[in-house]
This record gives structure tokens, C-alpha cells and sequence, in this order.
């Protein structure tokens, strides 16, 4: 067969069988759906960032013109031709609002150097104003950096350098101030919409089956990816909304879960999962082992002659097949059932890749592969 495997040979019989429907494992509606409009808000900031010990920009103009603007705002007036400093760096800086956020509440930013800095250690971060999407001022960052790693010694020649991790990005931890807040806007008109991380018809149907045992009918299935949840109007008139999503979202449902085989060549790798519909079949495999080796033989002239010694080079092949493994697999339904099967054959990752594809190309397998 063709391939580099070392699979030598492979027969499969093929049988039609039926196979139950698994249900997955039980997990909080909190954990596979999430509340829309409930996002939050992406911020981005461009700052300087000093107090660097010689690590900073070394020749970047957008770092001394901003430094130049900086100083015009106290009444210094430097041109940028003079300014020489290496303890500066320029930087952008993003954080995440979560939902619910007020005005005055301190989140982290995260600042990235986009200079040639060699590192942000030891830096302070100058007030840097942070903008939302639409562009307006949403928050105010400054504060000290920490830096999760360290980059000491000398380069150049007889030097060394250690880095640990990456010095050009830090955090500031709680080093924004916001200065908006976000509205509540999940409810809209007495209801709010439940968005699946992973859309499925049969889980979403599920949910909100689940929700109508202690609610009855207050949710409803819209598609694949969203379950709809009305509040009763006298949950809304005392306020009491955040309790009732609360009860919601701790309530359990079964996902179903894909039947999926996931192979990576490279890294010998084999994931699957789901209900695994396999028709009963027969697998042979074997390996063939081919080597092939070489030895040097010296001859000798005899004594007291100008003949030179004479090297002759001898090639021996040998090839090793070993016995076919034959086992049955038997029609099955689970993953754990399949991997005993196979894993009897005693094969290697590859083989066994190839074996998995083999049963799927021929229907064996019912199920989606995807080779990365």
C-alpha cells in the first residue's frame, strides 16, 4: 500500500448496525450559553511609557515627537532633534470592560510595546487615555508596569544576554479608571435571549425544555444558537430579575455532542468524541521492517610491494515482516469501546491514523473526520 506508514496491510469487512443515542455530560446553562447583549466593551489607548533603564526606543521618531508634545503641555518647548533619551518607550494599551461596569470602577490594561524597546521592565505607564470603539474617551490608564519575566546582561562582543518570557508587554493591574458605564440592555420587552457558545439544534431545544420544567413556558428554542426566556411580568414589577436569570442559568442540561474524529499527522495525534457509529469489521495489520546496512573490508598488499591498500565497500539488506494482527471490531457505539479495539492491534499512533481513515473512506465510521 502506498504511504510511509508502517501499515502493511489492511482488510475491512463492513456490517450495517443500528446505534442508541448518547446523551454528554451535565453542564450549567451558565457554562455552554451566554446572556446577549451582556459583552462588554474593548478599549485601545496609545501612551508612553518611562523610567526605562536604557531598554527603551532607541531612534524612533513617533517616541520623541510624542515625548515633545508631552512637554509642551508644562510650557517646555524641546525640538525633537535634541531629544536622546533610551528610558522611553512607546506603547499601546488595551483592556476590557466587563458587562455591568461603572463609572469609577478600576479594570487592567495591558501595555505592548510597538517600538524597538528591548524591555518595559521597571517602567511607568503616563496617564494614557483609552477610547471605545466609536472613538470617544471611555477611561484613563497610568500606573506601574509589571513585566512577567527579566532580560539582564550585556550583549555585543564577550557578552550575554538571559531573557526570560517576553519583556515588551505588561500589565498594569487595576491601572484603568473608568469614566462611562454600560446600560442594562439584556432585557427587551419582558424577555432576554440565551446565545449557545456552540450552536446545535438538540441542545438548544434541550435548554429551553429544561427552563419550562420550573417555568413553564417561558422559554422557546428561536434557532440553533439562541433560546428565548420571558420573564413573568411579576418577576419584572418587584424587581427581581437578577434572581430569576440566576435560577436560570444554574439549571443543568445535557449538550449533545458532536460525533467528531480529529487526526493531526504531524503530531501523531487522535481526538475523538461524540457517538461513534461503527459497523462491525475486520482488520489485518502487519508491519514490514526494511534495513539496510554497509561494512568497510581493507585489503592488504603484500610485503615489500608499491600496491596500496585496497577498501571495498559490502551492502546488506534485510527485511523483518511480522505477523498480521487480525481482530474483530464489533459494532459500538462509544469512544472507550473503539479505542480497546484498536488499541489491541498493538500499532503505533500513525497506524492507527491510518486505520481510522481507512473505516471512514469505506463508511465503517459514520461520522465527521478532520485531518489538521
Amino acid at each position: 500500500m502506498p504511504g510511509t506508514s508502517a501499515l502493511a496491510a489492511l482488510a475491512i469487512l463492513l456490517f450495517a448496525t443500528a446505534a442508541p443515542v448518547v446523551h454528554g455530560v451535565e453542564a450549567r446553562i451558565k457554562d455552554i450559553a451566554r446572556i446577549d447583549g451582556l459583552t462588554g466593551v474593548q478599549l485601545v489607548g496609545y501612551g508612553i511609557v518611562v523610567g526605562l533603564s536604557g531598554t527603551g526606543d532607541k531612534d524612533l521618531m513617533m517616541t520623541k515627537q510624542t515625548i515633545a508634545n508631552l512637554f509642551q503641555q508644562f510650557q517646555i518647548k524641546l525640538p525633537t532633534s535634541d531629544i536622546k533619551s533610551k528610558n522611553v518607550a512607546a506603547v499601546m494599551v488595551t483592556a476590557h470592560a466587563p458587562p455591568f461596569h461603572r463609572s469609577g470602577d478600576h479594570i487592567d490594561v495591558q501595555v505592548s510595546s510597538i517600538g524597538d524597546a528591548i524591555s518595559l521592565e521597571g517602567g511607568i505607564l503616563l496617564m494614557t487615555p483609552l477610547l471605545n470603539p466609536e472613538g470617544s474617551l471611555y477611561a484613563l490608564a497610568q500606573g506601574g508596569l509589571t513585566i512577567g519575566g527579566y532580560s539582564a546582561g550585556a550583549g555585543g562582543a564577550g557578552g550575554q544576554t538571559e531573557t526570560k518570557n517576553y519583556t515588551t508587554v505588561g500589565i498594569v493591574p487595576g491601572g484603568a479608571v473608568l469614566r462611562e458605564e454600560q446600560p442594562d440592555t439584556y432585557i427587551q420587552n419582558g424577555s432576554f435571549r440565551l446565545v449557545l457558545l456552540h450552536a446545535d439544534f438538540t441542545t438548544a431545544s434541550r435548554m429551553a425544555s429544561a427552563i419550562n420544567a420550573t417555568n413553564d413556558g417561558s422559554a422557546i428554542a428561536r434557532d440553533a444558537g439562541s433560546v428565548l426566556v420571558r420573564v413573568p411580568p411579576d418577576i419584572l414589577d418587584n424587581g427581581q430579575v437578577a434572581s430569576f436569570v440566576a435560577e436560570i442559568e444554574a439549571l443543568t442540561v445535557s449538550p449533545d455532542a458532536q460525533s467528531l474524529i480529529i487526526v493531526n499527522e504531524r503530531t501523531g495525534t487522535i481526538v475523538m468524541g461524540g457517538a461513534v457509529h461503527i459497523g462491525e469489521a475486520i482488520v489485518a495489520h502487519g508491519n514490514l521492517t526494511v534495513s539496510v546496512g554497509s561494512t568497510l573490508s581493507a585489503y592488504m598488499p603484500n610485503p615489500f610491494t608499491e600496491a596500496k591498500p585496497v577498501v571495498t565497500e559490502k551492502v546488506a539488506t534485510k527485511t523483518k515482516e511480522d505477523k498480521a494482527k487480525v481482530i474483530l471490531v464489533p459494532g459500538t457505539v462509544t469512544v472507550q469501546e473503539l479505542a480497546d479495539a484498536i488499541n489491541q492491534m498493538g500499532s503505533t499512533p500513525r497506524d492507527l491514523i491510518s486505520i481510522l481513515e481507512a473505516l471512514h473512506r469505506l463508511g465503517a465510521i459514520q461520522m465527521e473526520m478532520i485531518t489538521l
